[in-house]
């Protein structure tokens, strides 16, 4: 494309311009491709068209911007019920006319091609009409909400959920071919000056209307250390999800895209690449480039939800604890547990489990280990996770009873490790006491495997959390709960035990009383103390589940939380009474 000149020339001539209107575009395809690294435009290049001054650009997507509600994404249900109002929104499809012969249209609709946009804005309602772009795919529609906005309509949304291919899908009426042709409204007068600059970027949309796919990013990132990034996300997204890692970033929210335009690359022809969450704000933003005389933008498909899920990687950005914590709760079979009995057999097979002693080194070299063991105490683990194998190697952890290794089982799995057991039956302890064969001493050395790559974010988070683990490993005994359920009133207790287990064995007393069974711990998180300073106490039936529970609460920054050592059965082997749920 040539370099298009700025806005140096006369309203008169932005004027003559305008009423030489272009040459309709180029068929394209129906919806956004992988985009190329030098865009093919589908019409011949024009020079920019005059504008008095940027400041009216500035001032038309300034008012676009700040009116949005929503990012005026307009979801299917909302929209199917805004058809049935009266007045009914003026329905404007962008779509391409092959593809509207094909495949129909909305009733009601009126078709103008997003390139020809700009020359058929007479075929348009007044800008304080409502008005409803959709495509193909929803992509298009964006860059024409986009525009229309910037020129002065007030109340212009794009169909999201899949636009038209959504709307068809789902059923909803279709009618066949094309529409009618649209009379001439001449509702409404956008600034001849702002119509031609749009006019020209409309135009002059690149085939695959200037989308990009996570594969052709990451290609592009690798062989071009010039593509610059601009994440039209806020700053509490990015610092949440993180972001994609690239020498040239520019942190532009969407809602600040104006106001921030010193921030912009000062290359207009430079290459770019807007992203976003989804891809609707970063196609805004490429629209406003676009018209703003920038001719090497794009914007990421389906945005940095897309990027990620295609297994890209990120820089920064908190760890998604409730995804992690779902899905290892939701993959555990008998709550990831392992007795002496089946553990000796294991240890037979070839190859044998990874097993992980989280002892200290005193006890280990006082009580000895079982052979083949590395030795990385509880609070050290999460500083030595490159000693570990891959994440679906079986890993069975230990320690001196089955408290640590239940701690440590948890925070791997919440890691991305799938396959690690927590050896029970008093762990290390049973092991001996059941006659199998030790190693005194201590074992050898760990040796470094970088077999896994857990998320950095994730680790730090939990190696916080381990480093802090309490004295006692936060353990509390029947005797010690008794006596503080006595003095403290406001002690919270969580039992996470099934609704059959409670019905069948009763619950400890108490005034503040959280039921969560284990397996939905988190997906009722809404229902966990508010206070993240308040004393609470998990129990279950035996201790273990309740240790999950205690070492999920640590993560989300819990600060009093124990588990009660033996759990149910300790309390009422202990002569302690329980009750009845349904009566308190």
């Amino acid at each position: 494309m040539k370099p298009r000149i700025h806005w140096l020339m006369t309203l008169v001539v932005a004027l003559s311009l305008v009423l030489g209107a272009c040459a309709p575009a180029a068929t394209a395809p129906a919806e956004p491709t992988a985009a190329p690294a030098q865009p093919t435009q589908a019409t011949a290049p024009t020079e920019m068209p005059a504008v008095s001054t940027e400041a009216e650009l500035d001032a038309g997507f300034s008012a676009f911007l700040g009116r949005m509600e929503n990012y005026n994404a307009l979801k299917m249900d909302p929209f199917v019920e805004m058809l049935a109002e009266d007045p009914a929104p003026f329905l404007l499809d962008v779509r391409q006319p092959d593809e509207v012969e094909k495949n129909g249209h909305i009733p009601g609709a009126v078709l103008i091609p997003i390139r020809e946009l700009g020359q058929n804005l007479d075929k348009l309602p007044a800008f304080d009409a409502t008005i409803v772009s959709y495509c193909g795919s929803g992509w298009r529609c964006t860059i024409a909400m986009t525009a229309l906005g910037g020129l002065g309509w007030e109340h212009v949304f794009s169909l999201k959920d899949n636009s038209f291919t959504g709307y068809s899908e789902a059923g909803y009426e279709v009618a066949p071919g094309m529409p009618p042709e649209a009379p001439s409204l001449n509702a409404a007068s956008p600034d001849p000056a702002l119509v031609a600059v749009i006019d020209e970027a409309l135009s002059n949309i690149p085939d695959g209307w200037g989308a990009i796919t996570p594969e052709d990013l990451a290609a592009e990132l690798a062989e071009n250390p010039d593509l610059i990034l601009i994440d039209n996300r806020t700053p509490a997204e990015i610092e949440k999800a993180g972001s994609i890692e690239a020498e040239n970033t520019f942190a532009i929210p969407i809602e600040e895209f104006i106001n921030m335009k010193s921030e912009w690359p000062a290359d207009k022809s430079a290459p770019i690449v807007a992203y976003c969450g989804s891809g609707h704000r970063c196609t805004m933003a490429m629209t406003i480039l676009w018209a703003y005389g920038y001719t090497d933008i794009h914007s990421l498909k389906g945005g940095f939800g897309a990027w990620l899920e295609a297994g890209y990687p990120k820089i920064g950005g908190a760890p998604d604890l409730d995804a992690a914590y779902t899905a290892f709760l939701g993959g555990m079979v008998k709550y990831n547990t392992i007795g002496s009995s089946a553990l000796n057999e294991q240890l037979a097979e070839e190859p044998p489990p990874f097993l992980l002693d989280v002892r200290q080194t005193d006890e280990v070299q006082e009580k000895g280990y079982i052979e083949g063991t590395v030795l990385i105490p509880l609070r050290d683990l999460m500083k030595n996770l490159d000693k570990l194998p891959s994440f679906e190697t079986p890993i069975v952890s230990y320690c001196g009873s089955g408290w640590r290794c239940t701690i440590a089982m948890t925070g791997l799995g919440a890691l991305g490790w799938t396959n690690v057991t927590a050896l029970k039956e008093n762990s290390y302890g049973g092991w001996v006491e059941a006659g199998y064969p030790t190693v005194t001493g201590l074992p050898s050395e760990a040796v470094s495997l970088n077999a896994a790559t857990p998320d950095p974010a994730m680790v730090a988070l939990l190696d916080q959390t381990f480093s802090n683990i309490p004295e006692g490993w936060g353990a509390i005994t029947v005797d010690q709960l008794a006596s503080e359920l006595t003095e403290n009133p406001a002690l919270i207790l969580i039992d996470v035990r099934t609704e059959a287990e409670i019905a069948e064995k009763g619950v400890i007393e108490s005034a503040n009383r959280v039921v969560i069974p284990l397996e939905d711990f988190v997906s009722r998180k809404a229902e966990w103390p508010a206070d993240k300073a308040a004393k609470i106490v998990s129990y279950c039936g035996t201790g273990h589940r309740c240790t999950i529970a205690m070492t999920i609460l640590w993560s989300y920054g819990y600060t009093d939380v124990r588990s009660l050592k033996g759990g149910l059965g300790a309390w009422v082997e202990a002569g302690y009474p329980v009750v009845e749920l349904a009566a308190q």
